[in-house]
């Protein structure tokens, strides 16, 4: 019996008292944010569309010089083009605008073209079989941003893909030299050319590794 010899005394369970009660509180908050991890911070990359150039492939000769000047004002988006937030698989002409934290640069292809053998006389053969010509316009519209013809890359239907070290022996178009901390308000135009199977693929921009874009011949 509780209470007795060798049993401690104990007391019985307090009564918890009427009306007591324990209220929680949740509220749950949801966000969604696109993140293009990309040069040493956030990328944000958008279509603000362009007039079409040259939406077929054609047989290319030497592109013109690199040319400087104001940039083109926008054009509004043709109904063709990629939803907005959609840049992959754009068409010639379609301008990609990339934010970074050092400032903002804008990316249009203008035109795609092959070639099957050099465009010059000291070219050299394309081993794959074709070249894959693609002039490029880039501006600085904000801070400082960097011109570097490897972040371009073709990426074959098959997945591969080729970059433009071996189309610079091409001797087709007009190289886009590299550029670091170019300020707002430049503006470079050049060719990247890749040596391909054919022109089947699509052409990225992809800036430390990271697809920003994509433009399709």
């Amino acid at each position: 019996m509780a209470g007795g010899p060798g049993y401690p005394l104990a007391a019985p369970p307090p009564v918890p008292p009427h009306g007591s009660k324990k209220t929680v509180v949740v509220v749950a908050v949801t966000a969604a944010v696109l993140t293009l991890l990309v040069c040493a911070g956030g990328i944000v990359a958008v279509v603000i569309g362009a007039n079409r150039a040259a939406t077929s492939v054609t047989e290319a000769g030497p592109t013109p010089g690199v040319t400087q000047g104001a940039a083109p004002p926008r054009a509004k988006v043709p109904s063709s083009a990629p939803p907005a937030g959609d840049t992959r698989n754009m068409s010639p002409g379609d301008t990609l605008v990339v934010d970074g934290d050092e400032g903002t640069i804008e990316i249009t292809v203008t035109k795609f073209s092959t070639a099957t053998k050099p465009c010059t006389s000291y070219g050299l053969k394309p081993d794959e079989g074709m070249y894959v010509i693609a002039d490029v316009t880039l501006t600085v519209t904000k801070g400082t941003a960097s011109a570097n013809p490897l972040f371009f890359n073709w990426v074959a239907a098959d997945g591969t893909e080729a970059n433009a070290v071996a189309g610079a022996f091409s001797g087709c178009g007009k190289p886009m030299p590299s550029a670091e901390d170019l300020t707002a308000g430049t503006r470079r135009t050049g060719s990247v050319v890749f040596d391909v199977h054919d022109a089947s693929g699509v052409l990225e921009y992809q800036p430390m590794f990271e697809t920003a874009g994509s433009w399709k011949p």
